[in-house]
């Protein structure tokens, strides 16, 4: 273990408060508390078999050696906290495919239906509506040949047009 003045050399390097820095904009945290997991991943991990004299020497002799372990301890802490992001996330996901989607009855389907098509004159029109609400997005896509952008630019249309001409049908 380090004491506490060769604690406070490397606290007071050049390279330590630009890694801190780094690490608290990348992480989206206080300066404080990245520099405290900092200090610690270093003195646990990447200078946990260096002496006091070997890493006063480092630091009075600006060697490589230690700008490196800082860098690399830096890097360690984004890799394990982005990590344990990731696996939260990924129980979310899997979560979410757990609990059933919000389906509509397919009475509410059909009567949106048949609103869409009270106001729709196009039958090509008429069928993409009723495939978005009976299949959803993706085998729509499938079903008319359509890439992500083209199938956003007629979902946009077809509602601006239905949201348009519906107070003809409402009266």
């Amino acid at each position: 273990m380090l004491s506490e003045k060769t604690i406070k050399d490397i606290l007071a390097t050049p390279t330590f408060g630009k890694q801190a820095e780094l690490l608290s904009w990348h992480l989206h945290e206080p300066l404080k508390d990245t520099s405290e997991d900092l200090i610690v991943e270093l003195l646990d991990h990447r200078l946990k078999s260096w002496t006091d004299e070997e890493t006063e020497d480092a630091i009075i002799r600006e060697l490589p050696t230690l700008q490196w372990r800082i860098t690399f301890a830096r890097k360690d802490i984004e890799r394990k906290t982005w990590h344990s992001e990731k696996v939260e996330q990924d129980k979310a996901d899997m979560l979410g495919l757990t609990i059933p989607p919000d389906t509509h009855s397919e009475q509410e389907i059909e009567e949106a239906i048949e609103r869409a098509n009270s106001i729709l004159h196009n039958h090509q029109s008429r069928e993409w509506v009723e495939s978005v609400l009976t299949h959803g997005k993706a085998e729509t896509m499938v079903r008319f040949n359509q890439s992500t952008r083209q199938f956003q630019a007629k979902l946009r249309k077809i509602t601006l047009y239905l949201t348009t001409h519906r107070k003809e049908i409402d009266n």
